[in-house]
């Protein structure tokens, strides 16, 4: 990528849709340059596209404020992968050898590429994770330069609805005319940009409370193990405060401002609106709350890791901003419960941003971006019109006095042969004259009419 361009990220999340551009450097380290967001409204359904229109509108919109705040026209950027059909599978490549030849990257390369073709149906294969590799049966760590006589490949494939990624082109490329650059799995994403390499090691579940979905995310000896996502989310938390008799945009404001969970969730922490009623918003709070939890165990529970999590639990997004969920989560579930935010070792500035979880998924994508995003303008070739030379123009001669007088005479002669003949003429039409060479003369002109050559 040139130095002088830059990247795009957008994630588009069922409450709001954000955008970053940013700059990396020979290191990997990145700059960001400028930030936005905007209200996804309806036109986002549990991480996915429901109204192609409204969502081209909102990315015009929002690639309309980045350019205006760094001057610079964007062609392309990376989006994220989310929804509520996400989920990951196991596959296994195996490769026959001759026992004698070391195994090289280029190996290993087409055993990942031939992943990458597996499509199970109805699905579509929307990222390769990391292998673990087997030579003749036995785990190896690092298989290169190994000899053996196969080697098999054991991978993650992060799969979902076909739809997510139609949905996205449709929205991105063919209406707000955005090039998308690539389709970055958003929960892996952010996973490589807020988890430290010991707790994936040691084990540990990574939880993001989006506003349409809950994603499960299970890791272990360094690689992820384990993935699901639970279609309900903050949102749907909102909707249930609605039912107490208040507006979508007022039931958003009192979840988040007297929200909260645990034994000292009716304790008031300031002055309480009159239209509240503490003890009753938060018993609905907690009542859907405690589904998503359970869902969330069971899942860990089904994933076989569970008694493997030494690091515990560790949750980013929006909705993982609800007061007590931290104690709450960890009294449910009896692990460790820690917030997580992006690492500076990948983020040299907007530390703002940094601790904001709206924006941890789309700040993950700049890390697999590698393609300069920036809009090159074509220059349209200077095409030289033609020179147009009028041709020279002859002299005017003038004529003598005596040659003027000639032509006046021979003009003034044939119009009275003109007239004399127009009279003549005249007199036949009106019969009066009428001769005998006349009457023969419109006899052939009849039977020319009849017989021409032409019969």
């Amino acid at each position: 990528m040139e130095q002088s361009g830059f990247i795009v990220g957008i994630d588009l999340g069922t409450s709001t849709i954000v955008g970053v551009l940013g700059r990396k450097n020979e290191q990997g380290v990145i700059s960001i340059l400028a930030s936005e967001s905007i209200a996804s409204d309806s036109c986002v359904k549990y991480g996915v596209i429901y109204n192609i229109d409204e969502a081209a509108g909102k990315i015009k919109k929002l690639i309309s404020l980045l350019e205006n705040k760094t001057g610079k026209k964007i062609g392309k950027a990376y989006v994220s992968v989310a929804g509520k059909s996400l989920r990951a599978i196991e596959h296994s490549e195996t490769k026959l050898l001759d026992g004698i030849t070391p195994i090289t990257f280029a190996i290993l390369d087409g055993m990942e590429q031939q992943a990458k073709l597996n499509k199970p149906d109805f699905f579509t294969n929307y990222s390769v994770l990391a292998p673990e590799y087997y030579l003749d049966g036995k785990y190896e760590d690092d298989p290169i330069e190994k000899i053996a006589s196969s080697v098999e490949g054991r991978y993650r494939l992060v799969i979902g609805r076909p739809n997510i990624k139609a949905n996205l082109i449709k929205s991105i490329t063919d209406k707000a005319q955005i090039e998308v650059a690539g389709f970055i799995v958003g929960p892996v994403a952010a996973g490589a940009l807020v988890l430290d390499e010991e707790d994936r090691q040691a084990g540990c579940a990574l939880i993001d409370f989006g506003a349409g979905t809950t994603t499960l995310s299970i890791y272990k000896d360094g690689l992820l193990r384990y993935m699901s996502v639970i279609p309900f989310g903050g949102r749907t938390i909102t909707k249930d405060v609605q039912e107490l008799g208040f507006v979508f945009e007022s039931a958003e404001s009192y979840k988040i401002r007297y929200g909260k969970l645990g034994k000292d969730k009716n304790k008031a922490a300031g002055d309480v609106s009159p239209d509240i009623d503490l003890r009753e918003l938060n018993k609905v709070i907690q009542l859907r709350q405690d589904e998503i939890i359970l869902n969330v165990i069971n899942q860990i529970k089904e994933s076989g890791y569970a008694d493997q999590l030494a690091a515990g639990i560790i949750i980013i997004g929006g909705a993982s901003q609800m007061n007590g969920l931290v104690d709450y989560l960890s009294e449910k579930t009896q692990l460790p419960v820690k917030r997580a935010v992006a690492k500076r070792v990948y983020i040299n500035n907007a530390a703002e941003l940094l601790q904001n979880p709206f924006y941890t998924q789309a700040l993950s994508l700049l890390l697999f971006a590698n393609e300069n995003c920036e809009k090159k303008e074509q220059v349209a070739p200077v095409v030289q019109e033609p020179v147009y030379v009028a041709p020279p123009v002859a002299p005017t001669v003038k004529p003598s006095a005596s040659e003027t007088v000639e032509v006046e005479q021979d003009i003034e002669e044939e119009d009275e042969v003109e007239t004399k003949k127009q009279k003549k003429q005249k007199k036949h039409k009106d019969g009066k004259q009428t001769t005998l060479f006349g009457f023969f003369e419109r006899i052939q002109n009849f039977g020319g009419t009849m017989f021409n050559d032409e019969d």
